[in-house]
């Protein structure tokens, strides 16, 4: 083996530091002032020096400084929500000088186009993004009501989104979801949100409130050649607002059906010479979710099933973070932001529900942002609190029917302490020459290079993982670099090349390229050709969980060292490898354009090739099964698998499934039929092409996703003085669902939504309605079965079509019946 070579190593990342120096040498700043037709300052608007990919935006006063851009010539393109997109040409930067622009905007509702950061992790026109994504910015948001974004989630291109309450929403893309789905990467101010000990996002846990939102983006798709092992199907990244940039007060106060109500607030200040700012939100939400019986199996030999004892319907959310931050004449921002959040509820797994009951999360971060470099060092810190199963509480309250109610939750506790230290660089430049025409394969050639460093802490106390049999804590660590060139090879074809190397202590080393080729024969319209290979790590559930008698007779154990099953004979009977990351191979043909300035296409085509994919929860030995029994075995240590005391033990476990092929097409369209009526379109297809069958276990191969989505919708802008308004139809057809003791047919549904918001005249008062699911079209029933979550039969399905105003419908197993959601809200904002 050739050895590794410090000084080499060294000289090489002097090399590579060196490059933006060298590029920086002849460097100037544009700053100007973003007005509208009436010369009133516009905030918000994004100025992006285009082929280098700097930008900024424009404050309260409408005044916007780039900084660290090379000497040249540019264009710029302005855009706006509620402004006509701006182009200014011939923008001379001289290098250490100042160039002025004055840019004026012209009102209008339509906005095609726009920029994003997630696609290529630096700023972009959305046209020229290599992959699908949507972007919602501050206004969209704060047109939304509750306490959440999340309903503007189902109008984001390849989003499989699923409300399971009044507030609880999951997303997936591209199949392979789960009850307990953790495979979308979600990010908030490019921090990675993730409860480590589940490996779930964080989700309502965020500690951002919405009106501290000042943009969501949904990438769709493989993201794992810049974001690593948790973006195998896509990237949810929330960035909140700068307190220079959005100062001044807003509170919102909302309410509804279901006794929901929210109330949220937020304060953000600047000093007098603009070189430190600060913010503050809090937030309390509350709901009645809606409600549902579920069973679950006896605990004695021909006992009846076990209604579900106690549940607590009742969410509530608590949310709050302060920001302080520090701005420099360079361009750049030293940020700290701390948060914390709380949560009670109920929350579905692969073998029941869990009663959340303070549920907590911490975040601590510490940001660096320039034009060209970006730095990073955060902590987050997630606790189970008082959370407790209440498949284990059932069962344990009839096991032991003579113990306290404390004590049966006791003995169904599930507490948890996770932590993620983590710290990343990234840095951007442009080589060749800028700005100007030249010869060179490498001219305008922008780079975008970064390394991450993670380190996790789990522990479970005892309960319910790895440590209740090693007696310490769980520790990981995994680090990674990643690396983007794009290259212009005329002024219509570029050329996208990155890869990302990860290292898990416990894994094999992943490569994840990516590449692409992209066509624009007309500014702001582009074709693309792209490979993707990402990866997705088994998460420390399906590592190292180890719940002996989570039931009578019944535990879930990680596969971290394999597992042979054997007969009462003792002769092998199944074999289960250890579980490593899943892969998968995505081939991407794209299309993205605004057309004749009133019709925004995105259009993608893909083949993904999955290979050991991973499954979900799923029985594996059944000591109990008379003549058929069978007992797993550690593979490793040759260990028989029992509870704590050596007794039986019905297995579950993770393991990899198998190779899998899949076909899809996302797009997504929208078109202003005037600058204040437009319409816009959504839909998915997906098709299993071919599936490896696990004979052992059919649950593990399970796509569980609908092979067709749509959503389609108009929006009115000022039809009537000071108001908006528009409604949203949602399709989904009909699909089985296996994950772990959650089995059934999904029955199609359509919806209705609909929301206005009208503005008070002469004042900062805006008043909203929205309503969900205000009627349902509906093509079936799906029942739990009598005899218990966890046995044998799935939930009965009986096909029928009924349609009606506040008609119920369903979006995932054993979880409550969806009704209709009122939702009515007021929001005050000045300065």
């Amino acid at each position: 083996m050739q050895q590794f070579n410090l000084g080499r190593f060294a000289r090489a990342i002097a090399a590579i530091v060196a490059l933006p120096v060298l590029a920086f040498a002849q460097n100037g700043r544009i700053s100007g002032t973003v007005t509208d037709a009436a010369k009133g300052a516009v905030s918000g608007a994004q100025v992006l020096v285009n082929l280098v990919g700097l930008s900024s935006e424009s404050g309260a006063d409408g005044k916007f400084t780039i900084a660290n851009v090379p000497a040249g010539t540019y264009s710029l393109s302005v855009y706006r929500i509620g402004f006509k997109p701006k182009g200014v040409a011939n923008v001379v930067v001289t290098a250490g000088g100042t160039t002025s622009v004055a840019i004026g905007l012209e009102h209008a509702a339509a906005q095609l186009g726009g920029v994003v950061v997630s696609a290529s992790r630096r700023v972009e026109k959305i046209t020229d993004a290599p992959a699908t994504i949507t972007r919602f910015d501050a206004a969209q948001i704060e047109n939304t009501i509750g306490a959440s974004f999340a309903p503007a989630l189902k109008e984001a291109k390849g989003i499989e989104f699923i409300q399971v309450g009044v507030t609880g929403v999951a997303i997936n893309a591209r199949g392979f979801n789960s009850s307990f789905n953790n495979r979308m990467l979600m990010l908030e101010d490019n921090r990675i949100a993730v409860l480590v000990e589940s490996g779930l996002p964080v989700g309502g846990l965020t500690t951002t409130s919405k009106v501290d939102l000042a943009g969501v983006e949904v990438l769709t798709g493989p993201g794992s050649a810049l974001y690593g092992p948790d973006a195998s199907n896509g990237v949810l990244s929330l960035q909140t607002k700068d307190p220079k940039q959005y100062q001044g007060w807003t509170v919102d106060l909302s309410g509804g059906t279901r006794n929901f109500y929210d109330a949220q607030a937020r304060y953000a200040g600047a000093s007098t010479d603009g070189k430190w700012g600060y913010k503050v939100t809090g937030e309390y939400q509350a709901a009645d979710d809606f409600t549902n019986i579920v069973y679950y199996p006896a605990v004695v030999a021909g006992g009846a099933p076990l209604q579900e004892k106690s549940p607590n319907f009742k969410n509530d959310a608590t949310r709050g973070s302060v920001g302080l931050a520090r701005y420099f004449d360079n361009g750049g921002r030293l940020i700290f932001n701390a948060g914390m959040s709380k949560l009670n509820g109920i929350g579905a797994t692969n073998v029941g529900r869990n009663q959340l009951v303070n549920y907590g999360y911490r975040e601590y971060q510490l940001q660096y942002t320039a034009p060209r470099w970006f730095a990073q060092t955060y902590i987050t810190n997630s606790v189970g609190g008082s959370t407790f199963q209440l498949n284990g509480y059932t069962q344990n309250s009839a096991r032991f029917p003579t113990i306290s109610a404390d004590s049966a939750r006791q003995l169904s506790a599930f507490p948890g302490d996770g932590r993620v230290y983590a710290a990343e660089v990234q840095n951007n430049f442009v080589v060749g020459m800028i700005g100007n025409t030249g010869s060179s394969i490498i001219d305008n050639t922008s780079i975008t290079w970064g390394g991450q460093f993670r380190r996790d802490r789990i522990s479970s106390y005892g309960k319910w993982l790895s440590d209740g049999s090693t007696g310490v804590p769980i520790q990981l660590q995994q680090q990674g670099g990643y690396a983007q060139i794009e290259t212009p090879l005329t002024d219509q074809l570029r050329v996208i090349v990155s890869g990302r190397y990860d290292k898990h202590e416990r894994y094999d080393a992943q490569f994840s390229p990516k590449a692409g080729i992209l066509w624009s024969p007309v500014p702001d319209q582009t074709f693309r050709i792209t490979y993707n290979r990402a990866f997705k790590s088994p998460t420390v559930l399906q590592t190292d969980f180890y719940f002996p008698n989570f039931a009578p007779f019944v535990g879930v154990f990680g596969n971290l060292d394999g597992f042979t099953v054997k007969n009462n004979a003792g002769a092998v009977t199944a074999t289960y490898n250890p579980i490593k990351p899943e892969t998968n191979n995505t081939y991407e043909l794209g299309y993205k354009g605004v057309v004749a300035g009133k019709l925004y296409v995105d259009v993608t085509g893909y083949r993904s090739n999955f290979k050991d994919f991973m499954s979900p929860l799923v029985v594996i030995a059944n000591p109990l099964a008379g003549a058929a029994a069978t007992t797993a075995y550690n593979t490793k240590t040759g260990a028989k698998i029992t509870d704590r005391n050596g007794g039986p033990q019905i297995a579950l476990t993770y393991f990899n499934v198998g190779d899998a092929q899949i076909t899809g097409v996302d797009a997504g369209l929208k078109y202003y039929f005037t600058d204040r009526i437009s319409a816009s379109g959504n839909f998915s297809l997906i098709k299993v092409d071919t599936i490896q069958v696990s004979a052992q276990a059919p649950e593990a191969t399970a796509f569980n996703s609908a092979s067709s989505r749509i959503t389609a919708g108009m929006d009115f802008s000022e039809i009537l003085p000071k108001t908006n308004g528009g409604f949203t139809m949602r399709y989904v057809n009909g699909y089985d669902f296996r994950s772990g003791v959650n089995r059934g047919h999904i029955p199609g549904f359509a919806t209705l939504d609909f929301s206005a918001n009208y503005k008070i005249a002469d004042s900062n008062t805006s008043l909203m309605l929205q309503v969900q699911n205000a009627l349902a079209c509906v093509q079936g029933t799906s029942t739990p079965p009598v005899n218990g979550l966890s046995g044998a039969s799935p939930a009965v399905y009986t096909a029928d079509q009924s349609c009606g105003f506040g008609k119920p419908h369903s979006e995932m197993i054993n979880a409550p019946l969806i009704g209709t959601i009122v939702m009515v809200g007021v929001r005050w904002s000045g300065r």
